[in-house]
């Protein structure tokens, strides 16, 4: 599944899994790792 996403102005698009979480494709894939997860619930 290809995902197109804006994060600061920038665009980014990617193919991803359709499971993914937006705070893991902002992390592993835009490399903004300051994103923290608040919980797992």
């Amino acid at each position: 599944m290809e995902v197109t996403v804006t994060v600061n102005g920038t665009q980014h698009t990617h193919d991803v899994e359709p499971r993914t979480l937006l705070v893991q494709y902002i992390r592993e894939h835009v490399g903004l790792t300051g994103t923290n997860i608040g919980c797992d619930t």
